[in-house]
């Protein structure tokens, strides 16, 4: 499908500026954007269009919209963060952290001879198996669907990977039909019912064409890394075998399986991802946000009921305005700042400048009890301005 490239400069959602376009393909295009909201901060926005009939579009976005809502739950350093989702015209689009990396895919074809190192190749696996064990062991388990190279991006400053289009073929088409890239595909997935284990196959799949530089052809064919001439320590090719089983029953069990079978190979110098101090912020920062923010602020809604002029309150915490009052605003903004330091919550009356009402350190202190009495003095402020025998409009 064709796409009309979105010019650069053009703002998207009243806030995202597109700087240029990384990417374009099949399911849509990719632009790297800044947040006018966030000081200019980077990310990644999306654009995808729906597969499904024009008459079925309000299902698919409505399917969208709940698919989305799970991803942007998801808060692990190999998956990247999605941060907010809006529509335009007949497509969809989503906003997520940006990766400053390449897919494997094209890191292959740059430096693969015709393969790649098998230390690198297992030691990036360890890391999408730590993803999916996070993905799969939840309490409604999530399959990705479309694991393969191209899905997989290298961040080589600090040697992390991150799983890319995490279901975001099945969030924009719920028709039926198998998803997925033959040859990377397990049996049950092509019939239709993927589940867990497929990941496990897709994985095995991606690892054997970073060792020998074969693609895969599909059949559930793959020749032996001996006669690929890869030289891999003991084991390597069991495991590989086993993870592509063609039906899932007949596979290794579980990533996390998968993965503690990889890191008990002989002779391996693996090397895990630095560590990333903006990425550990964000996760502690969230967990403050589930834990304190969103309900204090749900709290406040039920409170002060139709005084609340915030329609919803967003599941992650990029940039928060909450504001009550009718004719006088009565706001709290609540930003994480440049430093990845703290979060700050501002108190904004009228037109008059915002003051500092309070801060925290997530990575100090993950307490939610300093949040609570941030929101609690807001009320307070709040009602004391309502009592007060003037308003500043």
């Amino acid at each position: 499908m064709d796409y009309a490239q979105i010019p650069q400069g053009e703002v998207l959602d009243g806030r995202f500026e597109v700087r240029r376009l990384v990417k374009s393909g099949g399911m849509g295009a990719v632009y790297k954007v800044t947040d006018r909201l966030l000081g200019g901060k980077t990310f990644a926005v999306k654009q995808i269009r729906p597969s499904a009939d024009p008459k079925e579009f309000q299902q698919a976005k409505s399917h969208f919209i709940g698919e989305i809502g799970v991803m942007q739950s998801l808060h692990h350093p190999n998956i990247p963060k999605i941060i907010s989702s809006f529509f335009r015209g007949d497509s969809f689009f989503f906003v997520m952290e940006f990766v400053d990396g390449i897919d494997l895919s094209a890191y292959r074809k740059e430096h693969g001879n015709p393969g790649l190192p098998v230390d690198r190749v297992v030691g990036w696996a360890v890391q999408v198996l730590d993803a999916l064990s996070y993905v799969h062991e939840r309490p409604n388990p999530i399959t990705h669907r479309d694991i393969k190279p191209s899905n997989i991006l290298l961040d080589e400053e600090n040697n992390r990977v991150v799983l890319i289009d995490f279901g975001i073929a099945h969030a924009t088409d719920p028709a039926d039909g198998w998803i997925g890239t033959p040859g990377y595909a397990g049996a049950e997935q092509q019939m239709g019912t993927p589940e867990p284990r497929s990941d496990l196959f897709a994985l095995a799949a991606t690892m054997h064409e970073l060792l020998s530089g074969v693609r895969p052809r599909g059949g559930f064919e793959f020749g032996t890394l001996e006669n690929l001439k890869v030289k891999a320590p003991e084991g390597l090719q069991d495991i590989l075998d086993h993870a592509l089983e063609p039906w899932a029953e007949d596979r290794i069990p579980s990533a996390r399986e998968m993965k503690e079978q990889l890191l008990a190979l002989p002779g391996l110098s693996i090397q895990g991802p630095t560590e990333n101090r903006e990425h550990t912020f964000d996760v502690a920062a969230d967990a403050l946000n589930r834990e304190a923010i969103v309900p204090g602020l749900k709290d406040l809604i039920e409170r002060f009921g139709n005084e609340c002029q915030t329609p919803y309150i967003p599941a992650t915490l990029s940039f928060n305005r909450f504001v009550l009052g009718a004719m006088t605003s009565f706001e709290l903004v609540i930003t994480k700042d440049d430093q990845r330091e703290s979060i700050r919550f501002e108190e904004k009356q009228g037109l008059l400048a915002p003051v500092l009402l309070g801060e925290v350190f997530p990575l100090e202190n993950g307490s939610p009890e300093p949040v609570r009495a941030i929101i609690d003095r807001f009320a307070s402020d709040y009602e004391e301005f309502k009592n007060s025998s003037w308003q500043i409009l």
